[in-house]
């Protein structure tokens, strides 16, 4: 499931021209994500933190860990280990970075 999760969140909301500021992102203090980001920032109540918000998920960083909730799945479950996934940074940005061949191997996997 995991893997299926993944490969959605790559394929639907991780568009190459968003990469590099969902790094930024990811990277920035809790002042500059509110500052530098104020226009994609997710703007509800239902999620303590802040995310950046993207088509189907929202993207947190905490204590150097992300974490992407797929919203929209969020509706309808109340199994959170079926709508979210979390990652260290480091993890989290590479995989991003490689997205294509993260992809390629999801794919060859048939997921």
């Amino acid at each position: 499931m995991q893997c299926y999760k993944i490969k959605n969140f790559l394929v639907w909301d991780m568009d190459d021209e968003y990469i590099d500021e969902t790094i930024d992102f990811v990277r920035a203090s809790e002042q500059d994500k509110k500052e530098n980001f104020k226009n994609s920032l997710y703007d509800g109540d239902k999620y303590e933190g802040i995310y950046i918000e993207g088509n189907e998920y929202l993207i947190s960083e905490k204590e150097g860990n992300v974490l992407i909730i797929n919203w929209v799945d969020e509706e309808f479950s109340t199994d959170f280990s079926t709508t979210r996934i979390k990652f260290t940074m480091d993890d989290f940005i590479f995989l991003i970075k490689h997205k294509r061949d993260a992809i390629n191997i999801l794919n060859k996997w048939k997921i």
